[in-house]
């Protein structure tokens, strides 16, 4: 496979059960040079539909090289036909501060917290 791209996709460990739905992270540090590769809605999602469990992550403010890594920790319920149940969405964020999401400014600690959750629930 010959790729084009500058860059190549972020290595991470997604363990058994997880399936990565969306994948626009690459691996690069967030610069005011490489910006225009973290200015996407969506950096990178996944699911564990045998639990409901799932994640979104990005930067926040969209493409920012000040912005912070942001992850969404939340589960879905799923109908008998394996679908999303609309609304039964139920954000974990953080329970220590409160927040319904995670940040960093560290993309290697932002990488850990993602692993980590896929490891453990």
């Amino acid at each position: 496979m010959n790729s084009t791209l500058k860059y190549k996709l972020q290595p991470i460990r997604v363990p058994s059960g997880w399936t990565i739905t969306i994948n626009n992270l690459f691996e690069v540090e967030l610069t005011k040079e490489t910006a225009e590769w973290f200015s996407s809605s969506v950096l990178l999602g996944g699911v564990r539909r045998s639990t409901g469990h799932c994640f979104d992550a990005r930067v926040e403010p969209e493409g920012d090289p000040d912005g912070e890594f942001i992850i969404e920790f939340l589960t879905i319920k799923y109908d008998h036909k394996v679908l999303p149940v609309k609304n039964s969405e139920f954000f974990l964020g953080n329970f220590k501060t409160k927040n319904k999401e995670q940040r960093t400014k560290n993309k290697e600690e932002f990488i850990e917290k993602i692993e980590s959750y896929m490891l453990n629930t």
